[in-house]
This record gives C-alpha cells, structure tokens and sequence, in this order.
C-alpha cells in the first residue's frame, strides 16, 4: 500500500490541513536529534503526578497492572538478550491502553469545565463527587464529543459513561463496522457518526461539532490531537498513559532484579500520543540510562516517517486497507510531534503482512494480541533484519527490548 505525503499549516492550526503529495521516506527512518535530547514533562500536579494518576486508575474497580511478559524464543531468534512484552491486551474492561489517557483526560477535562481545580498532594475528587457537581449545576445533558479511528472512541463513550454523561463520536468511513458497534454499545446511549474519508476528516468535523457557537454549554470536546482551543487535552491524554509506564518499571526491577532494564523500547503510533508518552518516559532527564525509543506505523500511514525524513509535523493521506486500523490516523497531534521529532531514534513501518505474522506469533507465546499491538513485534522483526538499521540502532547479543503492545486480540480480515 501507499501513501501519499501532504503538509500541515504550521504549528497553532485550527484544522488539520492537506497539500501536494510527496514520495513517502524508507521504511526505518532515524532521528539525528534523539542522541542529545531529554525530556522534563510539564505538570500542574506536582512532581508526584504519576503516583497521582496510577492512584486515580486504581479506584477504578477493574484496575490491575497488566503484565509484562519475558519472550526467550523470540529473543533467541532475533539474537539479542531478552524481550519483554508489556500487554495491553485488557485494561479497564477493555481490550486496550486507551482506556488510561482517555479516563484521565475525560475527567481533567470535565472539571476544567466545571471550573473546579485540582491541589497538589490532594486527594482527587471521587467520579461521584463529579457527577455531584454536575448534578447541582444542571448539566446532565452535556455530551463529550471526540473522534476515533478505533479503540479510543469506545474509551471516551466508557468514562463518559461513569459520569453520567453521553458521548458522540465522529469515525471515518474506513472504519470497520463491528468497530462501530462496540463503540455504540459501550457508555450511555453513545452516538457515532460515519464521516466520509480519513480520520483527519472524522476529526474535523468533531471539532466544528463540539466547538459550534451558542453550544458551549452542551458539548464538551475532548481529543487526543491538539488544536486551537484545544491544546490542553492532549497532555492529560499523554499523561494518563503514565500508569502503564510506572508498572513496567516495577515489573522489569522485579524481573531482573534491579539489574537490567531495557535497552530498546518498541512502541506503535497513530497519532502519536502513546508515542509521545514512551518517549518522554525513556528520555527523561531524570533517568540514567540510556533508552532507545523506535516508533513502528503502519506503511499506509507513516506520518512519523515522513515526518522525521522532512523536519516538519507532516501528514499522510491514509486508505481503508489497513489491519492496523487503529493506528490509521495518518497525522501527528502537534503536541505529539513536538516531542517524537526531537526524542525517538527511529520510525519504521511495517506491511499488513508482518502485522498479521506478528499477531500469530505472540499466539504461539501464549500472547493474545490485536494488529496494533503486535505491530511492534514486526517492527522488531523488520529492523532486526535489516544489517544496517539493527547495527545503527545497537540491537546486538546485549540488547533488551520492551515491546508495548497496545490492544488485545479482536477481527480483522486475514491479508492474502
């Protein structure tokens, strides 16, 4: 499959936009500003933002941390030391990490709009005690409204639901039907509204709906991609993905001892919050040592690739052909970008092909993993194979790599 390269406006943009087409970059690309680069995480909760956040999910009555699973066949295969598999495959009562960043960012956004802040070193206020406020100040009939390309949708619909508020979700009609349907049937009387074309059209025109004038007080906007007006969701997004990230580092001390964590951290993207997420985790300024961050897309939706091979936040034109469907975003939120364009040290894309390999394999571990998830697995694969990649990117007999698989097992259509 192909993919066609079109250019967003620069940085505050009120929409995703596109323009002419360009030949697509290599399918590894590296990132000459990740060797210097480290990240400081901005936060208004404090330097104990992950412990809160970890706390928040924990109230949920489904949280468990999901498991960090040694891969010794897979390892020996590819010649390196260890691999480890952090599985996303249930999480919150659904199949996938979405759940964290879209949980925390529903319920900041939801009391940023009812004007109650949050002190550090506070307890937060309970989902009843929202829905309390939300009660008392008449606004039952607010609705959350987002746009998806999968499994996020159906994560907004779900906390909005605990709130006790409705949700419409805008999708692309490449999505597949039974997509559709899980998110319809997940929250309370959830809307989804099949838009024409990709998902930066699903997420344009949520945008016009949840930010139409005189219905300020009915629709409450909530995406993972940044924009004008909507600039702060995407960092609660990112950090609610933290939890996963403090379990993991618990779970490698624990299994290794405290000896030795990973080299290499393998993560999917779409739009590239859980991405961003990773990379600000590996890179931060705090930590000793030194984490190469390798993102994986899938090839009709490269637009890390092709970002990193111009320098500038790019976008793809993406098709309906994808296994990877929840990863066929085919644009970067811009908050994203600002931190995979300067911390991760490689984007590789992966064929339908090796998506399906890679699913089939973890089956044979014991590993129950949707297209997305495994996608990192074939990522893996697809760098290890190549002599010049692997040798760049250091993946020798000492390496360790954590692979994030994101979503759990689920349909999809056997590529020929």
């Amino acid at each position: 499959m192909s993919a066609t390269l079109l250019i967003k406006r620069p940085a505050r943009r009120s929409q995703l936009s596109r323009a002419a087409s360009v030949i697509m970059p290599p399918t590894v690309q590296f990132n000459p500003s990740a060797t210097s680069w480290r990240s400081s995480p901005p936060t208004d909760l404090g330097s104990t933002t992950s412990q809160t956040i970890q706390t928040f999910h924990s109230l949920f009555p489904s949280y468990s941390p999901t498991p960090l699973q040694p891969l010794p066949s897979i390892a020996q295969d590819l010649g390196i030391k260890a691999v480890y598999l952090k599985s996303e495959a249930s999480r919150l009562g659904l199949p996938s990490f979405k759940i964290l960043g879209a949980s925390w960012a529903v319920y900041r956004a939801v009391l940023d709009f009812l004007a109650v802040g949050l002190v550090p070193n506070q307890a937060l206020p309970s989902l009843d005690d929202v829905k309390k406020v939300i009660h008392d100040k008449g606004l039952e009939e607010l609705k959350v409204i987002t746009a998806t390309a999968g499994n996020w949708g159906r994560a907004v619909a779900k906390m909005a639901g605990y709130l006790g508020l409705k949700t419409v979700v805008f999708g692309s009609d490449h999505m597949h039907p039974t997509t559709r349907e899980l998110i319809r049937n997940e929250g309370l009387g959830t809307e989804v509204r099949v838009v024409k074309g990709g998902y930066v059209d699903a997420a344009n025109e949520a945008r016009e709906y949840g930010m139409e004038e005189g219905r300020e007080k009915e629709r409450l906007l909530v995406m993972d991609m940044g924009f004008e007006g909507g600039e702060k969701v995407p960092g609660w997004v990112v950090e609610g993905y933290s939890t996963m990230l403090t379990e993991y580092e618990t779970q490698i001390r624990e299994q290794t001892d405290g000896q030795r964590g990973a080299t290499h951290a393998f993560v999917p993207c779409g739009c590239g919050s859980i991405a961003s997420a990773v990379t600000q985790f590996f890179r931060d300024a705090k930590r000793e040592d030194d984490v190469k961050v390798v993102v994986v897309e899938p090839d009709s939706a490269a637009c890390l690739l092709a970002s990193l091979e111009r320098g500038e936040d790019s976008t793809v034109e993406t098709g309906d052909e994808t296994i990877m469907c929840g990863m066929n975003c085919g644009t970067l939120s811009g908050s994203a970008w600002e931190v995979l364009g300067k911390g991760v040290e490689a984007g590789v894309a992966v064929t339908d092909k090796e998506a399906h390999r890679a699913v089939v394999d973890l089956e044979n571990e014991g590993v129950e993993a949707g297209p997305c998830g495994a996608a990192t697995l074939a990522g893996l694969r697809r760098v290890c194979a190549d002599v010049s990649a692997r040798e760049k990117l250091g993946l020798g007999a000492e390496a360790v790599v954590v692979l994030f698989c994101t979503e759990g097992k689920r349909e999809y259509e056997v590529p020929m």
